[in-house]
């Protein structure tokens, strides 16, 4: 299912109770992961992030459930950052932000002009990991990421972009990533059918 986009300049950062576009260019590339916890999201479009650069790190070092380095943003003139927009409910405005730790302070909501394939910009919100310390990131979330960016067709450049992403040797067995697991066990069965 498509959603049109109206590319106005209305702040979408606002939990005012409307309906909300987001930029997701981390594990959120996967539309299962992202449904995991925000079952309204639709997939409106590729989009791309110029004047940015993808980055892994962890907050102030700490340790996650991803066992590694994970997706942030930051400006960079030179680069740009791939991902999908999606159009989400503003019901699930509160579990983005619960899913990406705002309360917490991990990340920040941020408003950012997508570019969208065909159509113009649009603005979105997306987040960006505050004091973050780089760090390689895990295979799984590695996979999660090449995963989604294959499933909705970002460009072939930058997926093997991604592909090329060192990682750390982390595979420790955790009910979150054997979650993630099934998800990704599942979507290659339903593929291969």
């Amino acid at each position: 299912m498509m959603v049109a986009v109206d590319s106005t300049e209305k702040s979408c950062l606002s939990a005012d109770g409307e309906d909300f576009f987001y930029f997701g260019y981390g594990s959120n590339l996967l539309r299962e992961r992202l449904q995991i916890m925000n079952p309204s999201a639709v997939l409106v479009s590729v989009g791309c992030l110029k004047g940015y650069k993808l980055a892994f790190g962890l907050f102030k070092g700490q340790e996650n459930h991803w066992g590694g380095g994970v997706a942030t943003i930051f400006p960079s003139p030179e680069d740009d950052v791939w991902g999908i927009i999606w159009h989400l409910k503003a019901a699930d405005r509160q579990s983005l932000d619960e899913q990406e730790s705002v309360k917490h302070g991990i990340y920040s909501p941020i408003e950012v002009k997508v570019e969208q394939e065909d159509a113009g910009e649009v603005m979105c919100l997306t987040y960006q990991m505050n004091c973050f310390n780089y760090s390689l990131t895990s295979p799984l979330y590695k996979e999660v990421m090449c995963t989604g960016a294959k499933q909705n067709g970002l460009p072939a450049e930058y997926i093997k972009k991604l592909n090329a992403i060192r990682t750390n040797n982390y595979n420790e067995i955790t009910p979150f990533t054997m979650q993630v697991r099934d998800i990704l066990q599942h979507l290659q069965i339903n593929t291969s059918e």
